[in-house]
């Protein structure tokens, strides 16, 4: 059973088994933000506050290991080693859902800025269609 200091594991009594991939640009040791956690029983992303990834809720996983009764240990053991022996796997399932989210959020912004930029350009053609009104008046005026 091997991992890397590249991701943390844990285990909540919510979520289960959690993976936090620290090669996640959110998740890189001294954030402060949202992490993104990688749920294991349904292989789906989830974001928690930083802040609230704390005991008791999140136990790294070989501390909660250890204070399992023994016969719920050997159970939860098993489990955790089949897991980091997929990790390869898991991780690529990770990174594909990250993936998909950037490519929304830049997909997004993208939107948001030809919005900003049409709204800009309807805005100077209506001051412009307001300066020749004026300029009308002015002349008419003369």
């Amino acid at each position: 059973m091997t991992t890397t200091l590249a991701e943390w594991w844990g285990f909540s009594k919510e979520h289960g088994w959690v993976i936090l991939d620290r090669e996640i640009p959110c998740n890189t040791p001294g954030t402060r933000g949202e992490l993104m956690f990688f749920r294991c029983r349904d292989e789906k992303i989830f974001f928690l506050k930083w802040e609230l990834w704390k005991l008791p809720a999140y136990q790294f996983a070989p501390n909660y290991l250890c204070a399992l009764p023994e016969a719920a240990a050997a159970e939860a053991r098993a489990e955790y080693e089949g897991l980091v022996s997929r990790w390869p796997e898991l991780q690529r399932e990770l990174k594909r859902q990250y993936q998909e989210l950037e490519d929304t959020k830049d997909k997004a912004t993208r939107e948001e800025e030809k919005r900003q930029k049409e709204t800009a350009a309807a805005a100077r053609k209506q001051r412009a269609a307001a300066a020749r009104s004026l300029k009308v008046v002015a002349d008419a005026a003369e």
